[in-house]
C-alpha cells in the first residue's frame, strides 16, 4: 500500500451501507457473565502469547462477545468454550497480518497448520518440538479438546475441516501480503471466504440444529446458498468496519483496498460498491430464508439451521459497532447504530451526521 495511503483517510467522512434489518441482534440476558468466564481464562491460558498490555488491548476488544452474539442460543458452556478459542483466534490474527511475527513468514505459518492438525488425528498428542510453536499450541488444544466434548463425530469432522480451509486461507494471506500483486475483487473474495473463517462456526452452529439426514436435493441446495450468502456478507461486512484499522497498518488486505487499487475507485466508490454486495446478500438469504420455510416447513432442519445463520450475520454486524478492534482503543459504543463515520488516525467516530448533512457540508 503507498505510504500515503492514511494519510489521506485522516478526516474523511464515509456513508456505511444500511445495516437496518441486522441490527440490534439477540443478545443473551449472561453476555457478560459469559465473556467474563471466557476472560478469565484467557488472562492464565494466552498470557504466554502476549504481553500484559497487549493482553489488555485484546480483551478491550471483547471476542468473546462476538461468539456470544452470533451464537446466541449456544448451551452456556459450549458458549464459554467457542468464545475462548475465539480469543485466541484474535490473537493468531494479529500475529499473521504482523510482518514481524508470522506474517512475514508463509512458510511458519504453514507449519503451524500442520502441527494443529494432529489435534484432530488422535487422543495421543505431542507438543510440536519447535519451543515457540508449542507455546501457540498449548491454548489451542486447551480450546479444541473442551469444544470436542459438546460436538458429535460427524460435526468434529466438518469444524476440522473448516480450520483447514482457515489455514490454507490464512497461508495464502501471508503470501498475498508480502509480495507486490495486486488481486482483482474477485480474486480477493475467493481467498478471503476460507480466511475470514467464518466455517469454522458455520460448523458449530450444525451442533444447535437438527441433524442434516436424507435431505432432499432441493433442502440441500437451498442450505447451501444461504451458507454462501451468510458467508459473504460476514467477510465483507467486516471488511467495512476493519477497512480503517487496517489502513492504518498499510495492510492491503481488505475488500474495499482492493478495489481502492485494482481499479482506482476513491474511498466512498469502493465503500458503496462493496456495500451493495453485502446488502445483495443480505436481501437474497432473506429471500432463500423464507423459500426454505414456505418449501419445507419453519421445523425443518434447514429452517432452523437457517435462523441460527441469520443470528450468525446479525450478531457479527453488531459486534462491529461495538469493538474497539476495528474502531480504536478510544471507541466507547454508545447504544446507537450511526451510518456516517470519520476516519481519524488511530481511530473511527461513529458520527451523528446523516448524508444530507455531509452533501450540506461539502463532505459527500
Amino acid at each position: 500500500m503507498a505510504e500515503n495511503f492514511t494519510h489521506t483517510l485522516a478526516g474523511l467522512h464515509v456513508l456505511l451501507p444500511s445495516f437496518e434489518h441486522c441490527v440490534p441482534t439477540l443478545e443473551r440476558p449472561d453476555a457478560e457473565q459469559l465473556v467474563l468466564d471466557s476472560q478469565n481464562w484467557c488472562r492464565e491460558g494466552l498470557a504466554d502469547l502476549l504481553s500484559p498490555a497487549a493482553l489488555t488491548t485484546l480483551l478491550a476488544e471483547r471476542a468473546s462477545l462476538w461468539t456470544i452474539l452470533v451464537l446466541p442460543t449456544a448451551p452456556y458452556e459450549f458458549l464459554v468454550a467457542a468464545a475462548r478459542y475465539t480469543e485466541y483466534l484474535s490473537i493468531l490474527d494479529n500475529a499473521l497480518v504482523d510482518k514481524d511475527r508470522l506474517g512475514s513468514d508463509p512458510g511458519y505459518a504453514a507449519e503451524m497448520k500442520a502441527a494443529i492438525d494432529v489435534l484432530f488425528d488422535g487422543e495421543n498428542i505431542d507438543e510440536p518440538a519447535n519451543e515457540e510453536l508449542a507455546i501457540w499450541f498449548k491454548p489451542l488444544h486447551n480450546c479444541l479438546t473442551t469444544l470436542r466434548g459438546y460436538l458429535t463425530e460427524p460435526v468434529w469432522a466438518r469444524f476440522h475441516h473448516e480450520v483447514e480451509r482457515f489455514f490454507i486461507g490464512c497461508v495464502e494471506e501471508v503470501f498475498y501480503r508480502n509480495s507486490e500483486t495486486i488481486y482483482d475483487f474477485d480474486a480477493y473474495l475467493r481467498m478471503r471466504r476460507n480466511s475470514v473463517g467464518m466455517g469454522m462456526y458455520f460448523a458449530l452452529g450444525t451442533a444447535l440444529a437438527p441433524p442434516f439426514i436424507d435431505e432432499s436435493a432441493r433442502a440441500t441446495r437451498l442450505r447451501d446458498q444461504l451458507l454462501d450468502h451468510a458467508l459473504d456478507h460476514i467477510a465483507l461486512a467486516n471488511d467495512l468496519f476493519s477497512f480503517r484499522a487496517e489502513a492504518d497498518a498499510n495492510d492491503t488486505v481488505n475488500a474495499v483496498a482492493t478495489l481502492m487499487l485494482s481499479e482506482n475507485l476513491a474511498v466512498q466508490d469502493a465503500f458503496d460498491r462493496v456495500g451493495l454486495e453485502v446488502q445483495r446478500n443480505e436481501n437474497t438469504f432473506r429471500q432463500t430464508l423464507h423459500q426454505a420455510v414456505a418449501a419445507l416447513g419453519p421445523d425443518h432442519t434447514v429452517s432452523r439451521y437457517g435462523t441460527l445463520l441469520w443470528h450468525m450475520m446479525c450478531g457479527n454486524v453488531d459486534w462491529s459497532y461495538r469493538t474497539s478492534r476495528y474502531n480504536g482503543e478510544r471507541h466507547v459504543w454508545d447504544g446507537r447504530y450511526p451510518r456516517v463515520v470519520q476516519f481519524q488516525k488511530g481511530s473511527t467516530l461513529f458520527t451523528g451526521k446523516s448524508y444530507r448533512d455531509l452533501v450540506a457540508d461539502g463532505l459527500a
